[in-house]
């Protein structure tokens, strides 16, 4: 600690000596600010402030019966001269890996987010669903070219009682504290062979001549409408605005290829 050092001389009477000690308490009450600013942060936890309580949102029905999701998701193989996308993980995967679920297939996954806006510069993610490689439907293959197997493909229908993972929208309950009910889907397949993620898109790359002179809003994502009154949710092609997420028109993704 640095301290001044002062030297006092008396002359033998009796003196008053005043000492301007500076006193600061900048940090007086700091425990006491503290221990506010946990009781405000823990009300609003418990509803006393903003209502953060999230409800769960199913698919709305359709064809009068049916509600369950339906996605299919196409990965790219060949080359820029011949391009083609397969409903398979073959373009990223060998058979042995999908078959026996090795490391490098199961650590895969897709991955579903949720945006306020289709605009880049100013949109704010709010919502992500994680869809596992383990679910899905099955697809016959050859083993060792010599065994007929059956394997995972990225082929999902999502519902109640199956593969329930990735099958409801979880949020807020109320919109006192975000008036959000209209999202923005987009789709990217994380790869654990290369560690890195693929961004989809709604239609082939071909279909556009290829390259990447297209408006992105228009063809990476697709719009979600939640129903607060129902708890239920809807999916529609964007921008056509017809509605997508049944079994004979499941949601598709195709795999961005970047030139």
């Amino acid at each position: 600690m640095d301290a001044n050092k002062i030297r006092v001389v008396f002359d033998n009477q009796n003196k008053d000596i005043v000492l301007p000690l500076e006193q600061i308490w900048d940090f007086g009450g700091t425990q006491d600010a503290i221990e506010e600013y946990e009781t405000s942060i823990i009300e609003k936890i418990l509803n006393k402030g903003d209502d953060f309580e999230v409800t769960r949102f199913d698919h709305a029905i359709y064809d009068n019966t049916k509600t369950s999701l339906n996605y299919e998701f196409y990965l790219h193989q060949g080359n820029a001269t011949t391009p083609t996308w397969i409903n398979s993980y073959l373009p990223k995967f060998s058979t042995n890996e999908v078959y026996y679920f090795e490391r490098p297939f199961t650590k895969s996954f897709w991955k579903i987010d949720f945006y306020d806006s289709p605009t880049t510069r100013t949109q704010k993610a709010y919502i992500t669903t994680i869809l596992p490689v383990q679910q899905g439907y099955l697809t016959p293959a050859v083993l060792n070219n010599t065994t007929p197997v059956t394997i995972k493909k990225p082929k999902y229908t999502l519902d109640y009682i199956g593969d329930k993972e990735g099958f409801f929208i979880y949020w807020l309950k109320k919109r006192d504290f975000l008036n959000i009910n209209t999202f923005y889907m987009t789709a990217k397949f994380f790869d654990a062979n290369t560690g890195q993620f693929i961004k989809m898109m709604r239609v082939k790359q071909s279909n556009l001549g290829g390259g990447t002179s297209f408006p992105p809003e228009e063809y990476f994502y697709y719009k979600v409408d939640l129903d607060y009154l129902t708890q239920t949710f809807k999916v529609f092609d964007f921008p056509t605005g017809n509605r997508v997420g049944g079994i004979t028109n499941p949601i598709k993704w195709y795999e961005y290829v970047n030139p």
